[in-house]
């Protein structure tokens, strides 16, 4: 089985794409699984491109790199929460892989833990997407991004708005409906969640749902799950099996290779610790001595919070 993935990224996520990219190999499990591993990425980060082929070539043979730097065609997009204009390369993929139908995309700040064969064989006809409910639907959240001046645009999407981390993707049927128009009209816009945003507001009705083990969010915590389980955004055979055997972990808050002791931050850094090729790619020293933000910080947070939404 031939799986098609992507993942996009600047010269700020050159160490993490190498990390994504051996642990997705380490953990294909079935021998007849190989990937095509499509980087989509700014000309400053291509200089990752050798690192990445003796990663392939020292676990798969028979999975191959496909590089594409490019100047980014969305510099100009908003920027927010620190989040650089990288992030809307993904947009780009109908138009910059024209011979392929279906791709993977996931952000670089996962780590496979399993097979993503099942995955790969998700049925979809009739749509653009398919991907994890996001812990937006969680209704104290939902409230305060209503509060937002677009967000109306997303009232259809209550209880299924999506996290974009890891979205399979019907490059075919997004081109048939030149869905890639209306997404560079979008990026125009101050969206809060960027892409993630032009994503569920273009693709409302043509989604289908994936568990929630194939993007399990490491900043949700045991409250978080039962909330999702009470509000009816997941089952609760879906919490158990994200908490317990997630085969993608999302390090959508804090990162790891910032914090240790993030949730599943040990889980991140056994797996680098275990792989001569990834060893020394990050200061895990520093990462353990840092401890997350001081109250004054959080303090600065909440008000900057409530500013937003005023």
């Amino acid at each position: 089985m031939d799986i098609n993935i992507a993942f996009c990224f600047d010269h700020n996520l050159i160490r993490q794409v190498q990390v994504v990219v051996a642990s997705l190999l380490d953990h294909a499990r079935a021998e007849w699984t190989h990937y095509h591993i499509y980087c989509i990425c700014t000309r400053e980060a291509s200089s990752v491109e050798e690192k990445l082929r003796r990663i392939i070539e020292s676990r798969d043979r028979k999975s191959e790199l496909i590089m594409k730097a490019l100047d980014n065609p969305f510099r100009n997009a908003y920027e927010v929460r620190g989040i650089s204009t990288g992030t809307y390369l993904r947009l780009g993929l109908p138009g910059l892989l024209p011979d392929v139908d279906r791709i993977l995309y996931t952000d670089v700040d996962i780590l496979f833990r399993d097979s993503l064969a099942e995955l790969w064989q998700t049925p979809m006809e009739g749509k653009f997407l398919a991907a994890v409910r996001g812990g937006a639907n969680l209704s104290e959240q939902w409230e305060m991004n209503s509060r937002r001046p677009y967000w109306h645009h997303l009232e259809g999407m209550r209880g299924n708005y999506i996290n974009a981390g890891v979205t399979l993707m019907n490059l075919e049927e997004i081109r048939a409906q030149d869905l890639q128009s209306r997404w560079q009209e979008w990026t125009k816009e101050k969206l809060y969640y960027q892409d993630q945003d032009i994503l569920n507001i273009t693709c409302q009705g043509r989604i289908a749902y994936l568990p929630l083990k194939y993007n399990c969010l490491a900043y949700m915590t045991a409250e978080d799950y039962d909330k999702c389980i009470q509000e009816g955004v997941h089952t609760a055979q879906e919490c158990e099996e994200a908490r317990h055997s997630p085969v993608i972990i999302h390090y959508a808050g804090d990162k790891p290779w910032k914090r240790y002791d993030t949730n599943f931050g040990e889980v991140w850094w056994r797996y680098v610790n275990s792989q001569p090729d990834l060893n020394g790619l990050f200061d895990e020293e520093t990462a353990r001595r840092y401890h997350g933000p001081t109250l004054w910080d959080r303090g600065l947070r909440k008000i900057r919070k409530i500013l937003e939404n005023h």
